[in-house]
Order: C-alpha cells, then sequence, then structure tokens
C-alpha cells in the first residue's frame, strides 16, 4: 500500500486544518484546508455561505474542492465536518482509492463545544454559528456526531485528540503515513551493556543480512535458528528470503513450543555451534516467537560467552514483548523463564507482514501483552495517558484484520514503551517490574498443565490483577469493565479452566520476588502503576474466584 494523499475528518473543532499543516510541514507534502479554500473563492465565510446560498450550494463546493484535492499527490486533506457525511462521497469511491488513507480525528461533544466557544469569543462570531448560538451547543455537537459518525467510521483509522498536543497527534499520522509507505520506523535501546537498535516496517524480513554486515561488517558466518512451524511459510529457498544469499549460513530448525525451552533444547544448539567451528566473530539470528527468541538469545549470550545476536520475531507477542529488553531463558520444572540472561540483541528487525503466517488464535494472544502496555503506558517514563487504549477500542476491527497500516504503528508505539523502561531499568531492579502486569497469576495459569498460549494466560492474569485491585478499593468497577471489554473486543479469555492449588503452587516459584515476598503490579485510582507487597489473602482470592471457572472454550 502506497499513501500519497492524507485526508482528515471529523467534526469541526477537532484541529483538523492545524494538524493539516503540521503533518504536510513533517512529510513534506502540501496542507489543503477545503473550508478556507471555499472561503477564497466564494468570498465570502462559511456561515456566510450557508445563509445566504444555502446548504447544497456549500456542498457542490465542497464535493468540487475535494475532487481538485484528491487529484494532486502528496497533500494532507483537512476537510469540513460534513464533508464525508453522504454515500456519494464514499459510493464514488474518492476516499477508498489505495493511495488515499483517511484518519478521523474524533473529541467529547464537551471538548469540541468549549474549544468552538473560545474560537468564536475570540473572532466575535458566535452568533453566526447556529451550533453555537441558540440552546445547548454540547447537546447539538453530540446529536451531529451521531448523525455523521457511521460515515466516519469508514475511515482507515480513528485517533481521539481530547487533551493531546496538536505535535503529538501529528506525529502520530505522519508515522502512520510512512509506515503506510514501507518505510521502516526505528527505536533504540540504550542499555547499560549495550544498545539495541529495533526496526519495524511491512517486508523488513528481506534486509537481515544487510542489517547484519552493517551491524558486523567482518562477520565469519551466520548462525540461523528458525521455528519449524514458521519454515514453510517463509519458502523453501529461506535463506534468499532473509537476504542472507552472500554470507555463510548454517540453518536449524527449533521445534514449536514450550518444551523447547528447556535444558536439552538450549544444548541442542551449544552442541550444533560448537561442533561446526563458532567463533567470536558470527552471529547468530532467531527467528520466529517468544520460544524460539528466549532460547536463542540464550545461546547466544552463552557461546563462547556470548556472540552477536539478532532477533526477528514472527508473532505479534515477540514483536511487541519479548523480542524486546534483553531477556533471554529456558524453563524449569519449578516454573517459567527461571534460568537465563540478560542479553540484548545488538538488532531487532520486526517485518509486520509475518503476522499474516500466524494462526488466528495465536494472533490474537498476542494483543494480551499489547493491551497490558495501554494499561501501564501512563507510568512509563514519556508515555502519554490513555492514547495507547483509546486507540485499540476504536479500531479493534482493524487491528484484527492485521493488513492495516496501523498495526505496524501500534507495534511500533508498544516497543517504544517497552523500550522506555528497560532503558531505565534494565536488570529489573523497580521500574521494569511494572512490565510484570497481568503475570503474577497469569504465569501461573499458563505453568499449570500449558494448555493456554501465554497471551490468553496473561489475559486472565489481568483481569484477576484489577479484580484484586478494586477488591482493595484501589479503582472501581467501571475500571475494570473498560479492560474486561477491550479483552473480549479483541476475542481474548478473561476465565481460565484450572486448578487454582496448581496455579498457587507456581506462583510460589515466581521469579517476580523480592526478600522472599511475591511482587504485585496493581493499577491505582489516578491511572497508574504500583508494586505492591504484602496483599490480603481476601484480595488475593478474589482475584482467583474472578477468573479460575469454567471452560473458556477457545477455538484452535
Amino acid at each position: 500500500m502506497a499513501v500519497s494523499r492524507l485526508v482528515l475528518v471529523g467534526l469541526s473543532g477537532t484541529g483538523k486544518s492545524t494538524l493539516a499543516t503540521e503533518v504536510a510541514a513533517r512529510l513534506g507534502w502540501q496542507a489543503v484546508d477545503l473550508d478556507a479554500d471555499i472561503e477564497r473563492e466564494v468570498g465570502r465565510t462559511i456561515p456566510e455561505i450557508f445563509a445566504q446560498d444555502g446548504e447544497p450550494f456549500f456542498r457542490e463546493a465542497e464535493r468540487a474542492h475535494l475532487l481538485r484535492a484528491l487529484a494532486s499527490d502528496g497533500v494532507v486533506i483537512a476537510t469540513g465536518g460534513g464533508a464525508v457525511a453522504n454515500e456519494a462521497v464514499w459510493a464514488d469511491d474518492l476516499l477508498g482509492e489505495a493511495a488515499t488513507y483517511v484518519a478521523w480525528l474524533d473529541a467529547a461533544p464537551e471538548t469540541i463545544a468549549a474549544r468552538l466557544l473560545a474560537q468564536a469569543d475570540a473572532d466575535g462570531v458566535k452568533a453566526a454559528r447556529p451550533l453555537l448560538s441558540e440552546g445547548d451547543p454540547t447537546a447539538k455537537i453530540r446529536a451531529q456526531r451521531e448523525a455523521r459518525i457511521a460515515f466516519y467510521r469508514r475511515a482507515d483509522v480513528a485517533l481521539g485528540v481530547d487533551g493531546r498536543a496538536i505535535a503529538a497527534i501529528a506525529d502520530d499520522l505522519s508515522e502512520l503515513v510512512r509506515l503506510a509507505n514501507g518505510v521502516p520506523s526505528e527505536v533504540t535501546l540504550t542499555s547499560t551493556s549495550s544498545p539495541s537498535r529495533i526496526q519495524v516496517a511491512d517486508g523488513l524480513r528481506r534486509e537481515v543480512g544487510t542489517v547484519i554486515v552493517q551491524q558486523w561488517p567482518k562477520v565469519r558466518r551466520v548462525w540461523l535458528c528458525v521455528d519449524a512451524n514458521l519454515r514453510q511459510h517463509l519458502g523453501d529457498d529461506l535463506i534468499a528470503t532473509l537476504g542472507l544469499a552472500d554470507l555463510d549460513v548454517r540453518v536449524l530448525e527449533i521445534p514449536s513450543g514450550e518444551t523447547s525451552k528447556s535444558v536439552d533444547g538450549l544444548a541442542r544448539i551449544w552442541d550444533w555451534a560448537l561442533t561446526e567451528g563458532a567463533d567470536r566473530s558470527d552471529v547468530m539470528v532467531a527467528v520466529g516467537g517468544g520460544v524460539v527468541g528466549d532460547l536463542v538469545g540464550f545461546a547466544a549470550a552463552t557461546v563462547l560467552r556470548g556472540i552477536g545476536f539478532v532477533q526477528v520475531p514472527t508473532t505479534l507477542l515477540a514483536m511487541v514483548d519479548s523480542s524486546v529488553g534483553g531477556k533471554t531463558a529456558i524453563n524449569h520444572p519449578a516454573g517459567k523463564n527461571l534460568i537465563g540472561a540478560f542479553y540484548q540483541p545488538a538488532r531487532v528487525i520486526v517485518d509486520t507482514e509475518l503476522l499474516a503466517t500466524l494462526p488466528e488464535r495465536e494472533f490474537r494472544s498476542g494483543w494480551a501483552e499489547v493491551i497490558k502496555h495501554g494499561v501501564i503506558e501512563a507510568s512509563t517514563p514519556g508515555g502519554e495517558d490513555g492514547v495507547l487504549l483509546d486507540v485499540l477500542a476504536r479500531n479493534a476491527d482493524k487491528l484484527l484484520a492485521r493488513t492495516s497500516p496501523l498495526v505496524p504503528w501500534v507495534v511500533r508505539r508498544n516497543i517504544s514503551l517497552k523500550a522506555a523502561v528497560v532503558e531505565s531499568d534494565e536488570r529489573e531492579a523497580n521500574l521494569r517490574a511494572i512490565l510484570n502486569f497481568g503475570h503474577t497469576i497469569g504465569h501461573g495459569i499458563e505453568a499449570a498443565g500449558y494448555t493456554m498460549f501465554h497471551g490468553e494466560a496473561i489475559a486472565v492474569g489481568t483481569v484477576a490483577a484489577l479484580r484484586i485491585a478494586e477488591a482493595m478499593g484501589r479503582i472501581g468497577d467501571a475500571d475494570v469493565a473498560r479492560i474486561v471489554a477491550l479483552l473480549e473486543a479483541f476475542a481474548l479469555p478473561t476465565t481460565a479452566a484450572v486448578d487454582a492449588d496448581e496455579v498457587r503452587r507456581h506462583m510460589a516459584h515466581d521469579k517476580k520476588k523480592a526478600s522472599g515476598k511475591q511482587l504485585w503490579v496493581l493499577p491505582n485510582a489516578e491511572g497508574r502503576i504500583d508494586i505492591v507487597r504484602d496483599l490480603p489473602e481476601e484480595a488475593i482470592q478474589a482475584g482467583f474466584d474472578a477468573v479460575i471457572r469454567g471452560a473458556v472454550g477457545l477455538a484452535v
């Protein structure tokens, strides 16, 4: 998908005109304001045109100007509030053409009314706007929004603009356009051990070889470890698919599933690399989900005391979480990820096209970690309050379709959030523990038979953590209901059919402890996250009672 036109739609007062100028400047494009163009051409203001010539005249002029603007490439178009509120605009495919990306900017009616009143007072034209001059402006704006919302929802992306800085929204929109055009977005994670450069874009897997040579000009050999189930999706010529044809590459398939994250699985990689002559100038590449990334990362950290390491995550879960931050591990009968090392991958290549290889259930599972990042966003360094959760809630259907340019944007935002936390606390001494939100009970549920995917167990653990927080009076039922509804929108389970005593046994061996006490990651009334110890048993039991119950009916 190549985008050469960005169209901003939504009610008056959502900042479309200002944002068109800001986004155009970032992209090096031209900004077009339809209302301003019409006023210049006709020589009258929009309220005057409505009063003197009527709405049909204005709508025809508006349509003509929209057609003219859409005939150009490299434009950001700010439309009037009602410009797209008719079937003709969509039926004629004016806004459905592949090169045109439509963004709906939305705000609460109260916010819009306050903005329009302030603008009208400043301009001295309040009486000229029917929305403002008679009756309750907020009620009229709410009614107008309801009348037009079915059209606005046809946009490619919906963004809430309440309480957000214009610059932040403009950054998001320009990033969306760049990602839609295949321009990689990069995050650099600067840690105490070594930096990790993370790139996100569709089709980026073909650049793995180029990236390796750039990072290690004297690379001798590449040890390529790939998930066995993924091999068929990448094609027979795996080495060419990953852009590695000009390098000396050895390939090892890793059996899918958590059982590979074992001492035996680790020893298999050690034996393979060491018996075939690995040396310190070599690079190990993990292609797969979190299992492959964790296992191969631990092998790369320990072979010859550490060789070059590249992550190519292929699952949503790995893209937004496990490939970022340098945690590597294998499992132990006592619990998940109990043996491992911190070892930053020098490069992480995130190709969101690879999400097409995932079975539906596994793809859905990954959204649990995305939602987790949304819950903790306000507590991350530089994170905004509620932006990611709002994007997820407004665009769930588009994100589940996998093909929207919004998918790499969401992946990139998640990576940025996690990278900011890791930079502040690489070794999980304090802040990084917030990334374990939903994991305390979630890991116990996952380990109780490994019948649920990691993301599914974390979704259930998230609900348990929310109910614990509610039982302690930290949050209200409405706070819980909002996140539960979001989990359900992404078809994630909120209960689990597991043995509660077995879950508690696994929790007893959980690595998230300090001075022998279990650490709990819980939300508070201010929308932030706290690390809490010494919870009352009745609160913990409330969390268990809320989620441990009958079968969840997952489709395999």
